[in-house]
Formats: C-alpha cells, sequence, structure tokens
C-alpha cells in the first residue's frame, strides 16, 4: 500500500537522492518527528538513511543541519555534506521515489 506522502524539497544527482518528505498520514498535532522526514539514498544503494534533524534557518539561504552532516540548497540545487563527503545535486525528484519511500516508511514499523 503506498502512502500519502508529499514531497516538500527534491534533489537528485550522480552521487545519490535528497528528498525531504511529509507524511499526510499522520494526526493533526503529531510531533514533527513523525511528520517531516528528511532521507538520503547514496547513488550506490537501494535503501534510504533518515537524517536527524538538529536545526534550520532560511536567510540568506535554505540550511539544515542534521546529526550526520549540514545542507546549503536553493531553488536549483543543493549542497549536502555527510560523513565528509560532499554532494552536489540538481534540484528535482527521481522516479519512483514514492513507491520507495512508502516501502522504506512501511518496514521501519
Amino acid at each position: 500500500m503506498m502512502l500519502p506522502l508529499r514531497c516538500l524539497f527534491a534533489f537528485h544527482g550522480t552521487t545519490g537522492g535528497l528528498l525531504e518528505i511529509k507524511r499526510q498520514d499522520q494526526p493533526a498535532g503529531s510531533p514533527p518527528e513523525q511528520v517531516y522526514y528528511w532521507l538520503w539514498q547514496p547513488a550506490a544503494s537501494h535503501g534510504w538513511q533518515r537524517l536527524d534533524f538538529v536545526a534550520m534557518q532560511t536567510e540568506p539561504v535554505q540550511y539544515r543541519r542534521f546529526a550526520q552532516g549540514e545542507l546549503w540548497f536553493d531553488a536549483s540545487q543543493a549542497r549536502l555534506q555527510l560523513a565528509g563527503a560532499e554532494h552536489t545535486l540538481p534540484a528535482g525528484e527521481h522516479d519512483g521515489w514514492q513507491a520507495s519511500v512508502s516501502a522504506w516508511l512501511a518496514a521501519q514499523g
């Protein structure tokens, strides 16, 4: 079964894919960590890794800090630093993300 998901931000390049998704099946008032997910999928893998959100800012550019690294982005591209590697990802969704993320979320329980 496909979960009701909305993609808020999507970046996809040769080194992997990055999404921010919102689960639309959670009750009103649910904690943000049950509703919003930043997910990274390295190009060589088929599994998603959840990035643990720490902080954000929107000026002068969109910025997110995760336990695993940092992200800067705008409407055209993202720069993601994870585990000592830097990834530059053009904006855009990759095909099949919804089925893939639904299956991953279902497996998480």
